[in-house]
């Protein structure tokens, strides 16, 4: 057991920390990274976290870089997603301990069984005799990797959802693809141009859907040309529900600016509730305009916007992919492990901050030695916190999880 390799995919926080705690457990961890290093969080590196530093840095990754000299933020630092990079991950990655990790520019495009088959010793121990199967892609070519673990970190940022009615493609979704994000883009800084201006629809009623409205709204004090469309789903007197006596101080502020530019008839924001998208045309005068058709989702009223972007806050959801040759649980509402959703689903308090782990059982799958961590594991719901995939490193890595490998039966 001492040196068992453990194979990590992702290259974000969670998979970084996982990588570190298996080498003080005394295992081989190696991690498989599509891109670079905090590649999905340099994406959003614009954002301020709503919480401090203390919750999404592990105490081992901390004391490792105060040990080597280097200066951190302070614990209760709202840092950007620039500065949890450059301060923290990327610093942790580079430690000795990990100096050999990671493989960047690699995608794991499968993985499954030596020798056996996905339908094998179904639920069975047997299947931890035989170990996991890695097909790589790094720069066109493929390879075949081995290990005794898997630790799925691969989360859901990039494989966004879908903006149309019922939660499919909406007509012409896949036309409009140039001019929707689904992402945060940069509103004041170096995407400016793209929205200045412009005429934009935001799909969404989370706090990312939110931020992006907060900044189109700041960036149409520059340019009042710019106008902005918030459509949700749901009908609700506000976009979005206070939390009470929220401790995050940067979250209450943001549904408060949301929630006034939303109800303010003088604001550049026309919030509209219950309207869902049927349909989408880039117009015929110009391919960079589309024409938006609405409906009430019964299809008893609807109406046709023209703008210019659409920035689709509409959520993530897990690559399943990956691990279709292999025995795992979904739940079938969330697409996250079976268990653990289970057990989210008894948990009430609207502040994600309140929620805790449910321990390494809850992330077991019939698959023995293979789990799913981070924001992954929470599939499509985006309650999902850092501070909840260090306590799951710890809950797999030193707990029951990784402890006695194969001597465990799914039940």
């Amino acid at each position: 057991m001492s040196h068992s390799e453990v194979a990590i995919l992702g290259g974000g926080p969670i998979g970084v920390e996982a990588a570190l705690a298996c080498v003080e457990r005394g295992l081989s961890p190696k991690i498989y990274e599509r891109d670079t290093i905090g590649e999905n969080i340099h994406k959003w590196r614009h954002v301020r976290l709503f919480s401090p530093f203390c919750l999404n840095s592990s105490e081992r990754g901390r004391q490792k870089l105060a040990g080597g000299g280097r200066s951190l933020p302070k614990d209760d630092s709202l840092l950007t997603g620039s500065e949890f990079l450059d301060q923290y991950l990327k610093p942790l990655a580079s430690l000795p301990e990990l100096a050999d990790c990671t493989v960047e520019r690699t995608r794991v495009l499968n993985i499954g069984r030596e020798v056996q088959l996905k339908g094998d010793h179904i639920g069975s121990r047997k299947r931890s005799e035989s170990r996991f199967r890695l097909l790589l892609e790094s720069h066109g070519t493929q390879r075949i990797a081995t290990a005794d673990y898997v630790l799925d970190c691969t989360g859901t940022f990039g494989n966004h959802n879908w903006l149309g009615n019922g939660g499919i493609p909406c007509l012409g979704e896949d036309d409009s693809l140039q001019q929707i994000r689904y992402d945060l883009p940069d509103i004041l800084g170096t995407d400016k141009e793209e929205f200045s201006g412009k005429r934009i629809l935001v799909l969404g009623a989370g706090y990312s859907a939110a931020t992006n409205v907060v900044a189109l709204a700041e960036l149409a004090k520059s340019d009042s040309r710019t106008q902005v469309d918030w459509v949700t789903r749901s009908f609700a007197e506000r976009p979005l529900t206070p939390i009470e006596n929220d401790s995050l101080n940067e979250r209450d502020e943001l549904t408060s600016q949301a929630n006034q530019l939303a109800s303010d008839p003088k604001s550049v924001v026309n919030w509209t509730p219950r309207w869902v998208v049927e349909c989408l045309r880039l117009t015929k005068e110009s391919n960079d305009q589309i024409e938006v058709t609405l409906s009430s989702g019964n299809d008893e009223q609807r109406k046709t916007l023209t703008v210019d972007r659409i920035i689709a806050n509409v959520g993530f959801r897990p690559d399943r992919s990956i691990y279709e040759e292999l025995q795992i649980h979904e739940c079938y509402a969330t697409q996250g492990p079976m268990k653990l959703a289970a057990a989210l689903l008894g948990e009430n308090s609207a502040d994600c901050l309140a929620q805790a782990s449910h321990g390494a059982l809850t992330l077991q799958n019939p698959e023995p030695n293979f789990y799913i961590l981070g924001a992954k594991s929470y599939g499509r719901s985006s309650r999902f916190l850092i501070k909840i995939g260090l306590v799951q490193i710890e809950q797999v890595v030193f707990g029951q999880g990784m402890r006695d490998r194969g001597a465990r039966v799914y039940r």
